[in-house]
């Protein structure tokens, strides 16, 4: 062992030195630490809904407040899992404080996030949104709303596909259809059963496979089997009993897998609420699509999807919104992907401005488009007649209403003009797809009306400036949960558990910034 000389100096190192007093946990955390403003915030929270929760009656439970608290700050701290975070509350000094030195056990913890907050959470959020509202972190002015695609607590290889669900029900259905002939024919002799036909014109369309054909099919098996005195015919018609029971099991495992699947793709065996995305590294997985909406990096709104389409989701997320809080913000500022016909008209209903690019936006800023004469867009109208003119001076007129239906089901309804004749046009290849049709165009009135107050409203001084805020605003927000809190894939399962656990990481999120923000005016103040 080494030896001190008289030259070395250190400062008093001795293990066996004991305290006149235990010391006081809140005198070793510094005044401006994140774990002090999760405290501060959460106390000032109304959790009613979560002490309501609890029935009451039998042995003492943790306080949900605490909980709430560990739960919030653990995933601030990127400690996303209950062990991680029963460990941490044995040992991190800041989580002991935090819980006044409780030490719940992981199976409660997760019980509390799972069980407690699966009911509550939307009013602790909301709770949140007050206290932001109350101490001008936001003002619900401008509204930033996009999607993001984060990977499902699923196994990657273990996915089943809709479409081959469909394709595998309809063989093993007929399957069963031979099996209901060969069936017949062992029941009774071929001339009794089928005259003077072969099978062949029998067909197997006119069989129908259900529950109720399917057992028919079985009796008259059991009645071989216990009556026949021939033994081949008995073992064929044990054989055929076993055939038929395998394939009616996976006609009803096919119907089980497109009934879960409902209008999804798929859906992951290990999550079965997990839709296959495409993620950013182009891999197809189970995941969800989680959209927020945010003010000044701080997000007011969340949701969960198993449709990786912002567009068709943007109402659900509306609609939450509402829950979340009372207030409506003034703009709403979103990416090309969210302007379609209903969202726009959604916001019309709600009295909200628009500021929603659609598609096309861009693209009809370059010179390319706006000089392309062959362009819908760039042929003359005449409201006196009614129709368009194409770069061959031919009239486009009305010729039949159109109707659509979105997935949401929302109806629209458009006006298809067109050309009176296209015969020896010489603009008609680059005019049109297919040379021997008129060349037509669709018009949408209702839709354009919105285009075009979606257009002035982006042109505006304001609407430009928002327009380029977007990017560092509501990606700043995924780009922190992912990147900075390194939080790309879900820890539970299922869809209820998946926005338990969004809306921790969101809260944890905006406390964060929060103490940013303190943290910069402490600095400044010293």
């Amino acid at each position: 062992m080494g030896k001190i000389t008289t030259k070395q100096v250190f400062k008093q190192y001795s293990q066996e030195q004991i305290f006149l007093l235990p010391p006081n946990l809140e005198e070793l955390i510094p005044e401006a630490h994140l774990v002090r403003v999760v405290n501060q915030i959460v106390e000032k929270m109304d959790l009613a809904a979560i002490y309501n929760s609890y029935k009451g009656g039998g042995t003492s439970a943790y306080h949900p407040k605490m909980l709430v608290k560990v739960l919030l700050y653990a995933y601030a701290m990127k400690i996303y899992t209950g062990r991680k975070i029963a460990k941490a509350l044995r040992e991190d000094i800041n989580f002991m404080w935090l819980a006044t030195q409780s030490r719940p056990d992981f199976r409660t913890i997760n019980g509390f996030r799972s069980g407690v907050l699966k009911g509550t959470i939307e009013d602790l959020f909301k709770s949140m949104l007050s206290f932001l509202v109350a101490h001008e972190y936001i003002n619900f002015e401008n509204y930033f709303c996009d999607g993001s695609t984060f990977g499902a607590n699923a196994n990657r290889y273990k996915m089943v596909w809709k479409k081959n669900a469909e394709r595998y029900q309809t063989a093993a259905v007929e399957k069963c259809k031979q099996l209901f002939e060969q069936i017949d024919l062992l029941n009774q002799s071929e001339d009794k059963q089928y005259g003077d036909k072969d099978l062949a014109e029998t067909g197997r369309q006119g069989i129908n496979v259900d529950d109720k054909s399917i057992q028919q099919q079985v009796e008259k098996l059991n009645h071989i089997i216990k009556n026949t005195s021939i033994k081949k015919d008995k073992q064929k018609a044990e054989s055929l009993k076993k055939k038929l029971a395998e394939h009616t099991a996976k006609i009803a495992r096919y119907a089980h897998q497109k009934q879960t699947s409902r209008n999804r793709s798929g859906y992951s065996v290990t999550d079965t609420d997990a839709t296959a995305m495409m993620m950013k590294n182009q891999e197809i997985l189970p995941a969800y699509n989680i959209m927020i909406g945010s003010e000044n990096q701080y997000i007011l709104n969340y949701t969960v999807h198993q449709n990786a389409n912002d567009g068709v989701c943007f109402k659900e997320h509306i609609n939450q919104l509402e829950k979340h809080t009372d207030l409506s913000p003034d703009y709403i500022i979103a990416d090309s992907i969210f302007g379609t016909q209903e969202n726009y008209q959604l916001l019309e209903e709600k009295k909200i401005g628009n500021l929603m690019k659609f598609h096309l936006y861009q693209k009809e800023q370059s010179n390319k488009y706006k000089n392309n004469p062959y362009n819908r867009d760039n042929f003359p109208y005449d409201q006196n007649t009614d129709t368009y003119l194409c770069p061959n001076q031919k009239r486009l007129y009305f010729s039949h209403i159109k109707k659509d239906k979105n997935k949401n089901g929302f109806q629209m309804q458009s006006r298809v003009y067109e050309c009176e004749d296209c015969a020896g046009c010489p603009f008609a290849t680059a005019c049109k797809k297919s040379v021997e049709q008129n060349r037509t165009i669709t018009i949408n009135i209702e839709f354009e009306y919105y285009k075009q107050q979606a257009r002035q409203n982006l042109r505006t001084e304001k609407g430009a400036a928002l327009k380029r805020r977007r990017g560092c605003e509501v990606e700043t927000c995924f780009g922190d949960i992912k990147m900075n809190q390194n939080f790309k894939r879900f820890h539970l399962r299922g869809k209820q558990k998946i926005a338990v656990e969004f809306g921790i990481i969101a809260m944890a999120h905006n406390l964060r910034k929060i103490h940013l923000q303190l943290l910069r005016k402490y600095q400044n103040a010293a």
